[in-house]
């Protein structure tokens, strides 16, 4: 694992970036993380073999472990971990800080865009994403208002192809 500030170690990998609600009825995951499965070895098959995500709970941290376990079979895929800032985990609840720590250990690639927290770093992680990715896998339930509406609505902005796994 590396860890670079305002820079991407992506070496040039075609990418994908994520973006999803932070809270996803339990009862969908398995349903949800086949579908990302689906996506993820559809964008592969496109030539897609780097996935950025944005390390925040719920859909991306979901999306980080379905990655990681399709690269027992696709060897040559990667997951590049975005973070916002240093501590990003320092709010979570225990078990998902655990999850959160294990997947970064995991990660081929770890960027942090800033040293500490402030108002637009989510955005500008989400703008980092959209800008070195050519393909956005959402969780978007539509409704006009927060991180996921602004990033897919970013995506759409850039002529970034958005797939929305939503199941309602």
């Amino acid at each position: 694992m590396t860890t670079n500030l305002l820079k991407s170690n992506s070496q040039g990998l075609p990418s994908a970036a994520f973006t999803g609600h932070r809270h996803i009825p339990y009862v969908k995951y398995p349903q949800i993380k086949g579908r990302l499965k689906v996506a993820i070895y559809n964008a592969y098959l496109q030539g897609i073999r780097n996935f950025r995500c944005g390390m925040a709970v719920g859909f991306d941290i979901l999306a980080a472990e379905a990655v990681l376990e399709l690269k027992e079979q696709l060897h040559d895929i990667s997951l590049s971990a975005i973070v916002p800032y240093r501590n990003q985990s320092e709010r979570f609840a225990p078990a998902a800080r655990k999850k959160y720590n294990a997947i970064l250990e995991k990660s081929d690639d770890v960027t942090v865009l800033s040293e500490d927290y402030y108002t637009r770093c989510f955005h500008e992680r989400n703008d980092y994403m959209i800008q070195h990715s050519s393909l956005l896998i959402a969780y978007f339930d539509g409704t006009p208002k927060g991180g996921t509406f602004y990033t897919c609505n970013k995506a759409a902005a850039k002529g970034v192809p958005v797939n929305n796994l939503y199941i309602p």
